[in-house]
């Protein structure tokens, strides 16, 4: 670091000793700050003075003020209705979305169901041919079975 360079500048010194010696001030009697600061007085406006009165200029001043008030708030409204356009164009792909997605389950649903009438038909379909294929084993005729005896001859 600088050698010839200070930590603090002397704005900062200025302000911290006038913001900590401002309230001793009032330990003086009959001491106000306001006679300890200089008054600049400005005598010529020669323009301000010719055309304007004081009230005139307080009026013009204060319709300044009111119609840089008006700037600020329609600069605000515009940032407001930006913001909200956004979030109604998500709102409006959000919604896109999600009918698509229900049209695709839909469909997704549909071949389910699809899928369990052709299961059942062929499920149904099997257990016919188990029947069928019992009642012909049934219908054929074995010759006798002989078991064995346990006693003996």
């Amino acid at each position: 670091m600088n050698s010839d360079r200070s930590d603090y500048d002397t704005v900062s010194i200025g302000i911290g000793l006038g913001v900590f010696c401002l309230p001793l001030t009032l330990l003086i009697p009959d001491f106000s700050v306001w006679n300890a600061i200089p008054k600049f007085r400005v005598s010529r406006f020669h323009i301000i003075a010719q055309y304007l009165t004081p009230r005139q200029l307080n009026i013009a001043l204060i319709v300044v003020q009111f119609v840089l008030f008006l700037l600020f708030l329609e600069i605000r409204k515009r940032k407001l209705q930006e913001m909200v356009n956004a979030v109604m164009t998500v709102t409006r792909e959000t919604d896109t979305t999600m009918d698509e997605e229900r049209v695709k389950q839909a469909a997704a649903v549909k071949a389910c169901v699809q899928l369990l009438d052709v299961s059942t038909d062929h499920y149904e379909n099997l257990v016919l041919l188990k029947d069928e294929i019992r009642k012909r084993e049934k219908s054929k005729q074995h010759p006798p079975f002989i078991e064995p005896s346990t006693s003996s001859v």
